[in-house]
């Protein structure tokens, strides 16, 4: 069997926004009271009419090159197929292929490619697989540099790249000094297996430059795989280099003094954490008897302020009281032992 990526390398974008534009038009004649419907990979089925279909633009915001999607009426944003082929295909299986020459990384060329990348970019991992508070990726251009990666039939992640000397979409008149890796992304069933690190190896091996680039900020998953990139490729310490804007030569910070500078600092946190639990029962012991020494020196010195100032005078006098008002707001955690003390104060010039 034959799957869109497969049967897509010598269609053009035209053929398929025609053909998807004839059937939007066949949509109008269908009998509402029996519509069509696209059996997903769990079995669902989702109807097809004209509430739940519309053309999604390919390329971000470029409206030019577009095609059909169909949505589910649980979710309005999301799709759960395309209309390619003159038929209408579930995610999962514009995510497979037939060729057996599609294994690793390979770089996008066709529209049916294009389609693929759009499919796990767009869907995939913008839609279901983004971790909280992270960063989406930008739409891929038509032009742009990208590969996907094929493990066993299926598309299982991709990464795309900035070369040196294209045009920065931020910085319209500036240039890439150095190749640049700005997406990368492996689907969360297929990671754990390597090929984060396999990507990381095919990027430098398709770029000869003495410097290349990973778009900034990178996340501690990928920090990992430049590690073990790294402790298995020691003499390429000075190769990598976390890139801001277009990677000029103050705006890259390389990557293997920053993970030794990450790992001594993790070291150093967790070197302090072990002095400080097996050091804490003697400082409890400690500050307890410090505490609990000023608290009693305290209480005495006052108690024996307070009877010298009564052993002149029948009364309380004022002067301990405005004393000890002081003391409670200046040592509020005394506070009850000094009403105490007050109170025994008063008892022993109630005696006298």
């Amino acid at each position: 069997m034959e799957f869109p990526v497969d049967s897509l390398v010598s269609v053009s974008q035209e053929i398929l926004e025609r053909s998807a534009q004839d059937y939007m038009n066949s949509l109008l004649h269908i009998p509402p009271d029996s519509p069509q419907h696209l059996t997903l990979a769990n079995n669902t089925q989702v109807p097809i009419g004209l509430s739940n279909v519309g053309f999604v633009p390919l390329y971000g915001a470029n409206m030019r090159q577009k095609v059909l999607a169909l949505f589910s009426q649980q979710d309005q944003f999301t799709a759960v197929g395309l209309f390619l082929l003159d038929r209408w295909w579930s995610l999962e299986n514009i995510l497979k292929t037939a060729d057996s020459a599609k294994d690793g990384a390979v770089e996008v060329e066709t529209i049916g490619e294009r389609i693929v990348l759009y499919v796990l970019n767009r869907v995939v991992y913008r839609a279901k697989e983004i971790s909280s508070g992270e960063l989406p990726f930008l739409c891929h251009g038509e032009n742009d540099y990208a590969k996907i990666l094929w493990k066993d039939g299926q598309a299982v992640g991709f990464y795309s790249v900035k070369p040196s000397g294209s045009l920065c979409s931020s910085f319209l008149t500036q240039c890439y000094h150095i190749p640049v890796m700005d997406s990368i992304f492996v689907r969360k069933c297929h990671r754990g297996n390597g090929l984060g690190l396999q990507m990381l190896e095919n990027f430098v091996d398709s770029f000869k430059e003495e410097c290349l680039g990973l778009k900034y900020p990178l996340s501690k998953a990928m920090y990992k795989v430049c590690g073990k990139y790294l402790s298995l490729y020691p003499a390429h310490r000075d190769l990598l280099w976390e890139v801001e804007s277009v990677g000029g030569p103050s705006q890259r910070t390389n990557i293997a003094n920053k993970i030794q500078a990450m790992a001594m600092s993790s070291m150093f946190i967790t070197d302090l954490k072990w002095k400080m639990c097996t050091s804490r029962p003697l400082t409890c012991v400690i500050s307890v008897f410090i505490v609990y020494s000023i608290c009693y020196l305290s209480r005495l010195s006052l108690l024996f302020s307070c009877l010298r100032a009564t052993s002149h005078t029948k009364p309380c006098p004022l002067s301990c009281t405005l004393s000890l008002k002081e003391r409670t707001v200046a040592r509020p955690w005394s506070h009850k032992h000094l009403l105490a003390v007050q109170s025994a104060v008063q008892s022993v010039c109630m005696v006298r």
